[in-house]
């Protein structure tokens, strides 16, 4: 993957993993042990079963995942005319679950060492449900495995900065507390949003691609940028 795909793709994946969900992952273990019970912690939530199921076949999925690279970094390097300088691109939940179940470790810990990928996390999907996004992690413990979920909003404020809205978080199909948000995030959450970072990449040829905008339309997950020259900060 080239350092410009990267960067666009460690929008979410640096923030949203290796902080909220990472960083807390024994903490919030350790809670749902102690409330629940451990018998109830394996239960797998409906939609995480779907988005297992079309990443079975491994060599469809890596190819899938090197489809989704090679167009992000198509979209990214593309050369625009200044008088229509915004573009859209759009991605199914299986194309995103491709790159994150075959790449994610990879491009995480080549860019920033073994020790930011935590060895808990077994997995990690995304879903969609009703125009819904979801994130979930499969994360190993001693008494077996959980998977943490949460529903994902994600959001501009006006000084381009890119927020997560987490909701309706669960272990495997039991709902957690509202408190479980306390726990996450390092000082990057704000009630219950989340802090990924700016909106704004530098593509290192003068050029500043700028996200306006993020849905979830009709099952697939679609983003507007604009590329223009410098930086608009």
């Amino acid at each position: 993957m080239s350092c410009r795909a990267w960067s666009l793709l460690s929008w979410v994946d640096r923030h949203v993993i290796g902080l909220a969900i990472g960083a807390s992952l024994a903490t919030i273990v350790l809670g749902v042990v102690i409330g629940i019970g451990v018998a109830r912690l394996n239960d797998v939530p409906a939609w995480w079963m779907r988005a297992q199921e079309a990443v079975l076949d491994e060599s469809a999925t890596r190819l899938h995942a090197q489809q989704l690279e090679n167009a992000i970094t198509t979209q990214l390097t593309m050369i625009r005319s200044e008088d229509d300088p915004r573009w859209t691109v759009a991605m199914a939940p299986e194309q995103a679950n491709a790159w994150l179940d075959t790449r994610l470790v990879d491009t995480i810990t080549t860019h920033m060492g073994q020790e930011a990928w935590p060895d808990e996390i077994e997995r990690v999907l995304l879903g969609v449900v009703e125009d819904q996004l979801i994130l979930g992690v499969r994360t190993r413990h001693q008494h077996g495995f959980t998977i943490l979920w949460a529903h994902v909003q994600l959001e501009l404020d006006t000084q381009g900065e890119l927020w997560a809205k987490l909701s309706n978080i669960h272990a495997g199909r039991t709902r957690m507390p509202r408190g479980v948000l306390g726990m996450l995030g390092r000082g990057q959450l704000n009630g219950s949003k989340l802090r990924i970072g700016s909106a704004q990449l530098e593509l290192g040829d003068g050029r500043t691609a700028r996200l306006l905008a993020l849905r979830v339309n009709a099952g697939r997950v679609e983003l507007a940028l604009e590329t223009t020259s410098g930086s608009t900060q």
